[in-house]
């Protein structure tokens, strides 16, 4: 799989994703498995492999699995540009 986006392409789809997270229309895991698929282009077990955690982890995290630790979500989005924050609406 490869990725979609030029970097104008992304910009402007990684500004889309951040609007959807803010209002609400988008989960944790939903942004990690659209950014894994349209911007690392990678399959869900390329990239545990990449960025070392299992591939059931990484499936958690996606499925927004309530017992997946805070240090695996960090280390699935880290390799994506992203932090874990909170921000209050």
């Amino acid at each position: 799989m490869k990725a979609k986006y030029r970097p104008h392409e992304r910009f402007e789809a990684e500004a889309d994703l951040k609007r959807r997270m803010a209002c609400g229309e988008v989960t944790v895991g939903a942004a990690v498995r659209e950014l894994r698929q349209r911007f690392a282009g990678l399959t869900i077990e390329e990239y545990a492999r990449a960025i070392g955690i299992s591939k059931t982890t990484l499936v958690n995290i996606e499925r927004d699995d309530p017992r997946v630790l805070r240090g695996s979500i960090e280390k699935a989005i880290a390799p994506l540009g992203c932090k874990l924050t909170l921000f209050w609406k």
